[in-house]
């Protein structure tokens, strides 16, 4: 089972890149034989525009994006909130995903807080993220509040009952990892006809 994370910070070294190395490293103790971290900072996708239909020349970098998160039976989605949201880069990126990289494929919603927040891109996501994608957000989600002091420099979490709900999630989205692989192939096809959400 194939688990890809994806920090949403525009920062570099940023904290949701931290915590996506933290949850990297956990998701390989619950069942993910492999876990692979994609930083949108250093990806530096365009904003959507209407080469990416057409192919334009700037989109030759999402194929291989587009590609490794095919091979992904799960994804995590992590964002940390700016001023209540999530950020740019996190929406541009579901805006360019289609049902070929995310159908029908668990993800598990992720925020990250420096204070005590972190609610409300989850709830943001949760509304307009999935509709012409077609991901499956997980009933839990994780929400990493005082996110600097929550996961140390060599990814330990301070707060072991906060462990413990990660460790709980995390095999929660690979349970849906391995139940929606039979419902992926019995829509493989089917779901041309009608690409974009009601």
């Amino acid at each position: 089972m194939n688990v890809l994370i994806i920090s949403g910070s525009q920062r570099e070294a940023s904290q949701s890149l931290h915590v996506a190395n933290y949850l990297k490293t956990q998701s390989l103790k619950q069942g993910f034989t492999r876990a692979d971290v994609l930083d949108l900072h250093d990806l530096a996708l365009p904003f959507w525009n209407e080469g990416f239909w057409s192919g334009s020349e700037e989109w030759n970098g999402w194929q291989p994006v587009a590609q490794t998160l095919q091979a992904a039976d799960a994804v995590i989605l992590i964002t940390p909130e700016w001023h209540g949201m999530a950020t740019p880069v996190v929406k541009n990126f579901l805006l360019l995903c289609t049902d070929k990289e995310l159908g029908h494929k668990p993800v598990l919603l992720t925020s990250v807080s420096a204070s005590i927040n972190g609610v409300y891109p989850i709830s943001e996501l949760r509304m307009t993220g999935s509709k012409n994608n077609h991901a499956c957000f997980i009933p839990d989600h994780l929400i990493f509040r005082q996110s600097e002091a929550l996961i140390t420099q060599d990814l330990q979490c301070s707060d072991h009952h906060f462990s413990e709900r990660c460790s709980y999630t995390l095999h929660q989205l690979n349970a849906y990892a391995q139940a929606l692989k039979d419902v992926r192939r019995s829509l493989d096809g089917l779901s041309e006809k009608f690409p974009y959400g009601m």
